[in-house]
């Protein structure tokens, strides 16, 4: 065989050895393209399942109360004590914050309203033993006359919400007769969506870093009007007591979960992502 037939095969061997690694290198790029793309795509819709969820454990929670209401002919926690004892349920001794039938599901101490106990604690007790909701929540002597102290892990005592690890639901009543410097929520019983580590002296020690600007706002979207400062949805603040009392709106600012423009803090990537809010649901 002569040079130049041998180069001729040569050139032919590598030219097709190129084109074999080139349609392997694309090959290899379309197949971690589409992995990323499942890999995003799979969060997404993660992140979508949580906030349904979410909103669907409210909705539920909207109906077990409904159903209650209509049995018992009051509020559960909040059920008059007599009618509690009548039909074989926990029940406090009927004064305020104890089953006095008000409509405002109070804790023991009426002052201060972010706390579990009595009223506050009962109603997941009374929804429990009733029926109206699967999980198990039994009142000890503590839910209905004392004040909750030093407890660690919240399971035994409130429902872990949908949306995430270590975030429960709460329910509290708004007092609109306690002044405060800051707006505050209009007056009634609401969810609370929260992260709470623990309870000291009946009150609940949340950590306000529970749900990202972008959770809060999906649920606000699909449960109200998507605004964090209107409507049943709302972002809450911080309380710096006694100056403020529990059931203020959330502070705005270019960091917080709220922005200066009173919308969710979704602009900003970092933001939107972060855990920065949690939010008070207006009991149907």
């Amino acid at each position: 065989m002569g040079k130049a037939a041998t180069q001729t095969i040569e050139r032919s061997f590598f030219s097709t050895l190129t084109e074999f690694s080139l349609v392997k290198l694309v090959v290899a790029l379309v197949v971690a393209g589409i992995c990323i793309g499942l890999t995003f795509t799979g969060k997404e819709l993660v992140k979508i399942y949580h906030v349904h969820s979410q909103v669907s454990q409210i909705s539920s929670l909207d109906s077990a109360v409904a159903r209650f209401r209509e049995k018992y002919d009051g509020l559960p926690g909040d059920l008059l004590a007599i009618t509690a004892q009548r039909e074989g349920l926990p029940a406090g001794d009927g004064t305020p914050g104890h089953g006095d039938g008000d409509g405002k599901i109070s804790p023991c101490n009426l002052g201060w309203q972010w706390h579990l106990g009595c009223e506050t604690a009962l109603f997941w007790s009374h929804l429990s033993v009733t029926g109206m909701i699967s999980e198990n929540f039994s009142a000890d002597s503590r839910f209905i006359d004392h004040r909750l102290s030093h407890v660690g892990s919240m399971v035994p005592y409130l429902p872990k919400a949908a949306i995430g690890e270590d975030i429960y639901v709460a329910v509290w009543n708004s007092d609109a007769s306690q002044p405060s410097p800051k707006p505050q929520l209009p007056y009634g019983n609401y969810y609370e969506i929260s992260a709470i580590n623990g309870v000291e002296q009946e009150k609940m020690l949340d950590n306000s870093n529970a749900l990202t600007p972008e959770q809060a706002m999906e649920i606000d979207i699909k449960m109200d009007d998507g605004l964090p400062l209107s409507g049943r949805v709302v972002a809450n603040g911080d309380a710096n007591w006694p100056k403020e009392t529990w059931g203020t709106y959330a502070k705005k600012g270019v960091s917080n979960c709220v922005f200066t423009d009173e919308t969710y803090n979704t602009s900003y990537l970092l933001r939107a992502h972060a855990p920065l809010c949690h939010l008070a649901i207006k009991l149907n």
